[in-house]
């Protein structure tokens, strides 16, 4: 497969897709297992980020196409820039069907890059499909002024990070290593709205792999505004609206690295993938790769995701399963160079963030999910805060309390870690 050519499901694929079903006592048998059952979709990475925005909206709609029409709850499960999660989905949560998750396209090759901490094998995973082909980009706030990729890479410019294996990270290094580029790194951010908040408070000068659909949906009013410029494009070819922004892919000279390149870039073809633990049993997978799919061409849910600026561009889990395992094919030799392109800081100097804690002050405006989401206003300020059952201390005129004891319209004061995870809320 020449991996520049954009992925496509033909008309007659899709609608054999769609009305392709599981016999009906096997359906009937997977509905009853299901009936009353609560499913997790599990995230890797924190609250507020494109990968959050995804997997939430699916969990919105998904169920209305799981026959028994269970319960489902979406988990942020972070830790590794989303490792932690894909281990424990392979390894340690149920594979009873119960059990599926967001997976991050930049873990997929990291067995293959000789990572220890990689406890799966992805082209074992049992893939449902993907929400949409991803395009990311190098964006920069705007008060720096790097509009070209040759002022991005003439600087040591300071770069926010999440983690060695993070796409974010991986891009940072590319350019460095392929381009010559002098970017450092900090990195060690809970996750992207983290880093896009370090951005605006000017901690870090930019970010790399800000996913074209994430910007859109979560950075829009930073883009109407022209509070970020966009500078690299990383992909197998140019989005069709962001001509005017280069592709790494066309200024990367030497043939050995473009290859190494593409090991890294085709994990964009199936940018936003949902997968299940390689134990579930194939009725149900089945069945819920065909709920996947209903739901990615489903009228509600295309209308929600339009509303909420969410590009939708799916992949059936087919496909996707196709191209990962075309990705563990790939050469020794590339894979090699691969790995040194996007994991070698030597010409990358590398720092730990220091996520800031702050304190704010106002009123309760909006609860969300038994208190798991609670918007704030106050003092010329606002914001939306991820509330943990475990990490944070609540209290309410003085005693403990618990989620649910929040109210909209109470004076509280938060302390927060970053860009939304609440520490202390103490309201009067």
């Amino acid at each position: 497969m020449d991996f520049r050519h954009r992925i496509k499901v033909s008309a007659m694929a899709a609608v054999c897709f769609a009305v392709a079903g599981m016999p009906s006592q096997a359906a009937s048998d997977v509905g009853s297992f299901y009936r009353g059952k609560t499913m997790t979709m599990y995230i890797g990475v924190s609250a507020g980020g494109g990968y959050d925005a995804y997997a939430r909206m699916v969990v919105r709609h998904i169920t209305r196409f799981i026959p028994g029409n269970p319960r489902m709850v979406a988990k942020n499960y972070t830790g590794a820039s989303g490792m932690r999660m894909l281990n424990s989905l392979y390894n340690v949560f149920k594979q009873d069907g119960t059990n599926l998750a967001h997976i991050g396209r930049n873990l997929i090759a990291e067995p293959l890059f000789g990572n220890k901490a990689a406890k799966f094998d992805g082209s074992k995973i049992k893939w449902l499909g993907s929400a949409n082909q991803e395009y990311s980009m190098c964006t920069f706030w705007f008060k720096h002024n790097i509009k070209t990729v040759e002022d991005m890479i003439s600087q040591p410019l300071i770069m926010g990070g999440i983690s060695i294996g993070s796409t974010i990270d991986i891009h940072t290094r590319l350019v460095n290593n392929l381009l010559g580029g002098q970017m450092r790194l900090v990195t060690g951010y809970p996750g992207g709205a983290d880093i896009n908040f370090a951005m605006e408070r000017g901690e870090v000068q930019g970010r790399c792999a800000w996913s074209w659909s994430s910007i859109n949906a979560t950075g829009g009013a930073w883009l109407r505004d022209k509070k970020i410029s966009m500078v690299l494009q990383f992909g197998m070819k140019q989005h069709p609206d962001l001509k005017h922004v280069p592709l790494i892919r066309d200024l990367v000279k030497n043939k050995r690295d473009a290859q190494a390149l593409d090991v890294h870039l085709s994990a964009q073809l199936y940018g936003r993938p949902f997968g299940m633990g390689p134990g579930v049993p194939d009725d149900r997978f089945k069945v819920m790769r065909k709920a996947f799919w209903s739901t990615m061409t489903d009228e509600k849910f295309l209308a929600d995701t339009k509303k909420r600026r969410l590009i939708i561009d799916p992949a059936p889990g087919e496909e996707v399963e196709r191209l990962v395992k075309m990705v563990y094919a790939f050469p020794p030799d590339v894979i090699a160079r691969a790995k040194e392109i996007g994991t070698s800081s030597a010409r990358t100097k590398v720092s730990k963030a220091v996520v800031p804690v702050f304190t704010y002050t106002g009123k309760i405006t909006k609860i969300k999910r038994g208190g798991r989401r609670v918007s704030w206003k106050g003092g010329g300020k606002k914001g939306k805060l991820k509330v943990s059952g475990r990490r944070t201390k609540i209290t309410v005129g003085g005693k403990k309390a618990k989620r649910k004891n929040l109210k909209v319209g109470m004076a509280c004061s938060f302390k927060v870690k970053g860009a939304s995870s609440a520490l202390n809320i103490d309201c009067k």
